[in-house]
């Protein structure tokens, strides 16, 4: 199987606590275990992405995603690509990340 080398950001219900909380990570950063994000944050950011009004900060030739919100400090960022993140955007106009939206 060939690796992915322009990574991709992942998404799931976190295995900790109530499916309140999203786990979310860039498989091809091992120097990180991720963030966690609440549902109602996530679909707020979510929106945004899909609309271009959040914009990674740059870092050299990566991104820096600062999105998490359950605990403070550097556990609040995802590290990716310029692909992986153009992948992401382009997966979320898609809808592929809307079943882990809060639905009202």
């Amino acid at each position: 199987m060939m690796e992915n080398k322009s990574g991709r950001i992942k998404v799931e219900f976190s295995p900790l606590g109530t499916a309140r909380w999203l786990h979310i990570w860039e498989i091809n950063d091992p120097t990180s275990r991720g963030v966690h994000m609440s549902r109602a944050g996530f679909s707020t950011w979510l929106e945004a992405v899909k609309e271009g009004a959040f914009t990674p900060e740059e870092q050299d030739d990566l991104l820096r995603l600062n999105i998490g919100d359950l605990v403070a400090g550097t556990r609040t960022t995802v590290v990716t690509t310029p692909a992986s993140w153009k992948r992401f955007v382009a997966d979320a106009r898609k809808g592929h990340f809307d079943e882990y939206t809060v639905r009202t």
